[in-house]
């Protein structure tokens, strides 16, 4: 099975910033791993910070099945060690297998398929932050080294689904859609035209592939022509910053609002800007949860819509791949698709899918 990703993320390697040990999140704990844990804490080979008392919690009156958590003091897991090198004890005292799977998979965001996986960074991470805009062109590549083939990848599970959505009557297959999603990263990652026109040049090839019908032309050779299409955008309909901001917002539940403030932030350089968009685009959640290329698009207008109204790279990817809840954005979005009451496919569809993160 293929392992692919994008270029700028191909050598990717953790680098300790701590960012993800120190953003209060509550990181359960599979009962294997906190079996590994709690022995090697009764034998001294692992320890938490001074003064952390009991190194798990788990929430009152919840069933006997639910992991723990681990616990945080100060924002902090209590295994992270700022003092050495900014590292995690447990990393250190067992090794990588006897993490958390959030921590094992952090900042992978995964989609497996029949035909491969799908692995794209989460930017809040500094580390997967700092390689955007250093690469001239962005291309999808397969193998790469910093995600061999025989690792562990969990995230969304689509090997037993559907392809993804057309529209809401008409599926895709497979060869047809990672050829879509590769000519849709080089259009947003490679192109010399303002960011603005790629994306309307995109939104006129979503229109122009969904009206594609079965019993003609084959639907690879018509996504080709589409993207091919070299016609001069000259008129461009201005994205709904706010209405996709909201859309975002209301996707996130009521307790974790309060960390999606705005920070201030101007617009990345165009570079950048570029390869969070491309990185959107790819091994994308909602083009498996929505209804049709509409809904993915919505998506990737959804990250430019932030990064426009002042978001910072890092604040856009923890809105949108880490607060917010992925079939709730994409139930949104999907309200972009004309939907000829058509829903039995999609809900077919999603029912094969399984999502792990």
């Amino acid at each position: 099975m293929a392992v692919r990703c994008l270029s700028f993320h191909a050598e990717y390697r953790c680098h300790r910033t701590g960012a993800c040990c120190t953003s209060s999140w509550p990181i359960p704990v599979e009962a294997d791993r906190l079996a590994r844990m709690r022995a090697a804490l009764a034998t001294g080979a692992l320890r938490p910070l001074a003064g952390a008392g009991s190194c798990f919690e788990t929430p009152p009156g919840a069933p006997l099945e639910t992991p723990a958590l681990l616990k945080i003091v100060d924002h902090r897991c209590v295994f992270f060690d700022e003092a050495n090198g900014r590292a995690c004890r447990v990393h250190a005292a067992l090794g990588h297998d006897s993490l958390p799977l959030a921590c094992r998979q952090f900042p992978r965001l995964v989609v497996r398929d029949p035909r491969g996986v799908s692995i794209v960074l989460s930017h809040y991470c500094p580390t997967a932050a700092a390689s955007l805009g250093r690469q001239a062109k962005v291309t999808v590549v397969e193998s790469p080294r910093a995600f061999p083939t025989n690792a562990e990848y969990e995230g969304l599970d689509a090997r037993e689904a559907l392809p993804p959505l057309l529209c809401p009557d008409v599926l895709m297959d497979w060869d047809s859609w990672w050829m879509f999603e590769h000519l849709s990263v080089e259009l947003l990652g490679n192109s010399e035209e303002p960011v603005t026109w790629s994306l309307a040049r995109l939104a006129r090839t979503v229109e122009r592939i969904q009206t594609w019908r079965p019993g003609g032309e084959a639907l690879g050779d018509w996504i080709r022509q589409a993207f091919g299409d070299q016609t001069h955008v000259d008129c461009w309909a201005p994205i709904g910053l706010e209405s996709r901001r909201e859309e975002v917002t209301a996707a996130i539940p009521e307790g974790l609002r309060s960390r999606g403030a705005l920070d201030g932030c101007g617009p990345p350089d165009v570079q950048t800007m570029r390869h969070v968009l491309a990185a959107h685009a790819f091994a994308n959640w909602t083009a498996h949860l929505g209804r049709g290329l509409r809904s993915w698009l919505r998506s990737i207008e959804a990250a430019y819509a932030l990064l426009q109204s002042g978001y910072g790279v890092r604040h856009t990817d923890l809105l949108l791949r880490h607060l917010a809840d992925p079939r709730a954005l994409a139930e949104r979005w999907s309200a972009a698709e004309v939907d000829g009451g058509v829903r039995r496919a999609a809900r077919s569809r999603r029912a094969g899918l399984a999502i792990r993160s």
